[in-house]
């Protein structure tokens, strides 16, 4: 009996809390200062809630994160370098994600990025997509200061390089996923990149628009990351019939889930 009730009383706390919680968000610009002094438990259920609905703004993000905080998803909000250069005390933040889904962000660049770099240091997943301002100094520092990097997304940023792909190739051995659509980068970048020291850990690789690569990319991809069995380029119009030979022979010997690509 004592259990049952116990569980009881659990149960409603819990949704208490909750609805508070709630609550509060909803009234977030009113009460931010009440929030900043908040345990970091519930500051971390609060600024999730708060990120879902687009709250999350330069003018109060230092004061909803927390040392806690491990998740930062900002993808729905109207944040620039500005709040990025707040997070000084987030030490302990394993994912970011500044992907822009409607519209380019270009008030996020390399000067924001390369904060968030060298306060964040455990960072695993880093979502960047349509951070158009973004340059390749932005990558080479998150490369060096995240040797934990599993996803990187920094698709539709057309104003990477080789550069970029070079200190990929350099620092992240952990890296299983990357995103590099749009980038302007050529057959050298991808080569150095898979002849780096995270090859053995790529499985998903975005190079759709690429314009300058060749079947000597796809070559090299094949030849040297065993684990590959996402590869996507469509858009690139210097792969010929040579790649799709190829890529059949790797999907009839291998586990491939998906490829895709446009022959010219």
């Amino acid at each position: 009996m004592g259990t049952t009730t116990d569980f009881f009383w659990t149960q409603q706390v819990s949704s208490l809390l909750s609805m508070s919680v709630e609550s509060l968000v909803k009234c977030s610009p009113r009460y931010i200062d009440d929030i900043s002094i908040l345990p970091s438990t519930l500051k971390d259920q609060i600024i999730k809630l708060m990120a879902k609905r687009g709250f999350i703004t330069d003018n109060n993000l230092h004061k909803v994160i927390s040392n806690s905080l491990k998740v930062l998803d900002l993808s729905e909000c109207e944040v620039t370098d500005t709040g990025l250069l707040k997070l000084s005390k987030c030490q302990n933040i394993r994912k970011i994600d500044l992907n822009s889904a409607k519209s380019s962000r270009d008030d996020v660049t390399s000067a924001g990025v390369i904060h968030v770099a060298h306060c964040c240091p455990l960072l695993e997943v880093v979502y960047l997509r349509r951070c158009t301002s973004l340059t390749d100094e932005g990558v080479e520092v998150l490369a060096a200061n995240c040797p934990r990097l599993r996803e990187l997304n920094i698709g539709g940023v057309c104003l990477l390089t080789d550069r970029s792909l070079d200190a990929l190739g350099q620092h992240c051995r952990h890296l299983s996923s990357l995103n590099i659509s749009k980038a302007n980068v050529t057959d050298e970048g991808i080569m150095n990149f898979v002849m780096g020291c995270g090859a053995g850990s790529l499985k998903e690789l975005h190079i759709n628009g690429c314009v300058n690569l060749t079947d000597e990319s796809v070559d090299a991809v094949i030849q040297c990351c065993p684990k590959i069995n996402i590869l996507l380029f469509h858009g690139c119009p210097n792969i010929t019939e040579r790649s799709r030979m190829a890529l059949e022979e790797l999907m009839a010997n291998t586990k491939v889930r998906q490829l895709t690509w446009t022959v010219y």
